[in-house]
């Protein structure tokens, strides 16, 4: 069985994407998910994409060297960062050649980010964050996002945007402006194992900005595309975002 392991992305809760990990449950994944600390923080000081993947990696270990389980592992958004990062080292390829069971048999982002290593969010976007990312509040060192229907999920049914507004918190800018650890994109051992979803109507991370980066990796991805804003593929788009991942699952190695 493949274990699917669900990385959120910023500002976002467990709550908000709980149909769609459910979605992905009821298909017969074995489904987990994946918190780090940036996310509605205690001391924003001390969370970066550093102290994130720290997270994610004691959730994908003990599935990859302790169980031996293949582990397909979802990103969305800013999870890019952190989440590539934990999965260096562990992939399905590498293991296999070293007479191990189990390991990272996919990445698949999902209007995520693909940052190379030593380079931040922002510093990805010529040094800035985006207008719509409302640094310090509710209080310094924290963010928000602006108008979050707005910005995504203007394509989704209001009463279902409603519960994606009432999870979102507080994020550590901190994890927008420190450096990317090593990506596990960018090894050899991934070859072939790289997907990414296109959420082709997107404000937050528009389309140009998404094909940008995956060209910038100088990577060959499996591309597939779903006409939908940021959120929606978790809203209200769960069948078709679970059949693209069923696609994306047949083309791997």
């Amino acid at each position: 069985m493949t274990t699917i392991l669900f990385v959120p992305g910023a500002w976002i809760t467990l709550a908000a994407y709980e149909p769609f990990l459910q979605t992905l449950s009821g298909a017969g994944y074995d489904t987990r998910f994946a918190a780090y600390p940036s996310l509605d923080p205690k001391d924003p000081t001390a969370q970066d994409v550093e102290a994130d993947t720290k997270a994610i990696a004691s959730t994908l270990k003990p599935l990859v060297e302790e169980e031996g389980k293949d582990v397909l592992i979802i990103l969305h958004s800013y999870a890019g960062m952190p989440g590539a990062a934990a999965a260096t080292r562990l992939s399905k390829t590498q293991r296999a050649k070293e007479g191990k069971a189990g390991g990272v048999m996919g990445l698949v982002f999902i209007g995520a980010f693909v940052v190379p290593e030593g380079l931040s969010c922002a510093g990805l976007q010529g040094g800035n964050l985006p207008l719509w990312i409302l640094l310090d509040n509710p209080s310094p060192n924290l963010n928000l996002p602006d108008d979050p229907v707005g910005n995504f999920a203007a394509d989704v049914e209001p009463e279902l945007a409603k519960l994606l507004v009432s999870e979102i918190k507080p994020h550590s800018s901190l994890a927008f402006t420190a450096p990317q650890p090593h990506p596990a994109w960018a090894d050899e051992e991934f070859k072939g194992r790289l997907a990414f979803i296109v959420t082709a109507n997107d404000p937050a991370v528009p389309k140009e900005a998404q094909y940008g980066m995956m060209a910038g990796s100088q990577k060959e991805w499996i591309v597939k595309e779903i006409a939908c804003s940021h959120c929606a593929p978790f809203l209200n788009r769960k069948d078709e975002t679970l059949a693209l991942i069923r696609e994306v699952i047949s083309e791997l190695p």
